[in-house]
C-alpha cells in the first residue's frame, strides 16, 4: 500500500525542492531556510527530502545555483570593461530582485554549474583583457567581494528605510544613493584594473 508521504516523495525532485527554498527566502529570508521548513512548504515530511538533497548546506548551494542561473552574460564582442560593467549590473539586479539571495552566496562554496560557469566566463573576460592566471584570478577575486558586500550593505540601508520613516530619520543618519555609490564603486574598481593591465 502506498502511503501520502510516498506518493509525494514519487512527485518530487531537486528543482521543485529549490523552488519550495526559494519561496521561503523571498517571504522569510536566509535564517528560515530549513529543511523542515521547506519540507513544510511542500507539504511532506522532512524525512522524504533527503532521498533528493544530502543535507541543509547542499540545498543552500542549489538555491544559490537558481539565483545565479538567470544572470544574463554580455555579449562578447564588448569591450572587456563593458562587459564587467553589464555583468556588474545584472548580477546587482538579481541579488537585489531576490531577498537574502547576497547572504545565500556569501554562505555557500561556488561549487555548482550556473557558479561555475559565472566564475569561469568571469576569468575568461580578465584573461582577455590581457591579465595573466594570477592577476585574472585576483580581480575576480575583487570584482565577486566588492559586488557582494556591496549588496549585504545595501541589504543594511534598506533595512533601515523601511524600519524608520523619513520624517522621523536622526539628523545624523543620511541613506546613500545606492545606485550612485555602487556606480562609483563600480568605475573606481574598473580604471584600477586597467591601470593594472597596462603595467602588466
Amino acid at each position: 500500500m502506498t502511503t501520502h508521504n510516498e506518493s509525494h516523495h514519487k512527485m518530487l525532485d531537486q528543482s521543485k525542492i529549490v523552488q519550495a527554498a526559494l519561496e521561503v527566502l523571498q517571504l522569510e529570508g536566509y535564517k528560515s531556510i530549513t529543511i523542515r521548513k521547506v519540507a513544510e512548504k511542500l507539504g511532506i515530511k522532512s524525512a522524504s527530502l533527503y532521498w533528493h538533497i544530502k543535507n541543509k548546506k547542499e540545498l543552500l548551494e542549489l538555491v544559490a545555483d537558481e539565483i545565479c542561473k538567470d544572470i544574463q552574460f554580455p555579449e562578447e564582442k564588448e569591450n572587456w570593461d563593458e562587459q564587467l560593467r553589464q555583468l556588474a549590473n545584472q548580477w546587482r539586479d538579481q541579488l537585489l530582485s531576490i531577498k537574502d539571495a547576497a547572504v545565500v552566496l556569501s554562505e555557500t562554496a561556488p561549487t555548482t554549474p550556473y557558479r561555475i560557469q559565472l566564475i569561469e566566463r568571469l576569468h575568461q573576460i580578465f584573461i582577455n583583457a590581457g591579465m595573466n592566471k594570477e592577476n585574472a584570478f585576483s580581480s575576480l577575486w575583487l570584482y565577486n567581494v566588492y559586488i557582494t558586500s556591496f549588496i549585504l550593505e545595501e541589504y543594511r540601508f534598506l533595512g533601515i528605510s523601511k524600519e524608520t520613516p523619513h520624517s522621523s530619520t536622526p539628523t545624523h543618519l543620511t541613506i546613500p544613493d545606492m545606485e550612485k555609490e555602487f556606480q562609483f564603486g563600480l568605475d573606481t574598481m574598473l580604471m584600477g584594473l586597467k591601470e593594472k593591465i597596462k603595467k602588466d
